[in-house]
């Protein structure tokens, strides 16, 4: 162990963060980078259509203009800025052509390289490492958490503030992450199947939820029954689970 050197102090090391910091804040000028700005990520070539449905620009939109106009109804009189990623370059092209009036800062050419052909490349790499970290850096986060892109650079994004809960919005799953337990929640308010679609619950059940549909309903399977369908989120809370941990009186 003692032979171990620091990572931080070996010069070589210094040299390549100063390098790193250098190529960002370069990036970050040549695309036009300046807040506040929203970060969004539209995904449309590899899972789309199987793991995750398609999203138009225009739902993305929604909650950036939501945004910028509550900024500007609390006072602040800001240029709209977007910094747009996607791996398809068309999308970028389209975001810029139906809104004129935002500034949409994206690099079509990260994006082409972002395609399924040419991803497992150097460049397409370095590219996508670009996308994450700007994402991150964004000042509101609107994308699809059935992203591995877009759930890491919320992930990122919660180390800047104390709790950045409130600067995103996901257009399909909740958070979740590869491998976690199941996300069980406790009904508070029993329901009544409306619809064939509908989950029956009772006080006390526990649901194991699969995801929110943004409509007042959500998706899950009662732990009780077995049954699998919708429910009204608002009838459930989150179900925490704690466990005893070593006092350590001596230390």
């Amino acid at each position: 162990m003692k032979n171990q050197k620091n990572p931080i102090k070996n010069p070589k090391n210094k040299q390549q963060i100063i390098s790193s910091s250098s190529k960002e804040s370069q990036m970050q000028r040549h695309l036009g980078w300046e807040r506040p700005i929203v970060g969004v990520h539209v995904r449309r070539t590899d899972k789309v259509g199987t793991e995750a449905a398609c999203h138009s620009v225009e739902e993305y939109m929604t909650y950036v203009e939501d945004y910028y106009r509550t900024l500007e109804v609390n006072g602040s009189t800001v240029a709209r800025r977007i910094f747009l990623a996607s791996d398809d370059a068309q999308v970028i092209e389209e975001a810029r052509r139906k809104y004129p009036q935002y500034q949409i800062i994206g690099d079509p050419e990260v994006a082409r390289m972002a395609s399924v052909s040419t991803r497992y490349t150097d460049t397409a790499l370095n590219g996508i490492i670009l996308d994450i970290h700007l994402l991150s850096m964004s000042d509101h986060l609107v994308c699809t958490f059935s992203s591995q892109v877009c759930r890491v650079a919320y992930e990122i994004m919660q180390t800047m503030y104390p709790d950045a809960a409130h600067r995103f919005k996901s257009l399909d799953d909740i958070y979740y992450y590869g491998g976690q337990n199941a996300h069980n929640r406790r009904v508070v308010i029993a329901h009544k199947p409306r619809t064939h679609e509908d989950l029956q619950l009772r006080v006390g059940d526990l649901v194991s939820v699969a995801g929110n549909h943004w409509d007042g309903n959500s998706k899950g399977k009662n732990t009780r029954t077995n049954q699998g369908g919708l429910f009204p989120s608002f009838k459930v809370e989150e179900k925490v689970d704690t466990a005893k941990l070593p006092l350590y009186a001596g230390i």
